[in-house]
C-alpha cells in the first residue's frame, strides 16, 4: 500500500464521520457508533499496511486491537 493511499484510508472516513453522520439526524448515539467503528477499521488497516510491509506476522493482529501496538510500528506506519 503506498503512504498516499494509506493516507487517504485514514482520513476519507474520519471525514464522513465527522461531517455526513450528524447530517443525517441520528443523535449521538450514531456518532459514538461511528467512532467506535473507525478505532477497530485502523486497528485492521494498520495490521494490513504492516503486515504487506512483512513487520508482523498474521498471529499478531490480536494486539493490534488494544491500543499502544501501533506505536510501536510508527516509523513503518506514516513514514514507509
Amino acid at each position: 500500500m503506498r503512504l498516499f493511499y494509506y493516507y487517504l484510508a485514514i482520513i476519507l472516513p474520519l471525514l464522513f464521520i465527522a461531517f455526513v453522520v450528524p447530517k443525517l439526524g441520528l443523535g449521538s448515539g450514531a456518532f459514538v457508533v461511528g467512532i467506535i467503528s473507525y478505532y477497530f477499521y485502523r486497528c485492521f488497516l494498520d495490521f494490513y499496511k504492516l503486515k504487506a510491509q512483512n513487520v508482523v506476522t498474521k498471529n499478531d493482529w490480536p494486539k493490534f486491537i488494544f491500543g499502544g501496538w501501533s506505536f510501536m510500528y510508527f516509523k513503518e506506519l506514516y513514514f514507509k
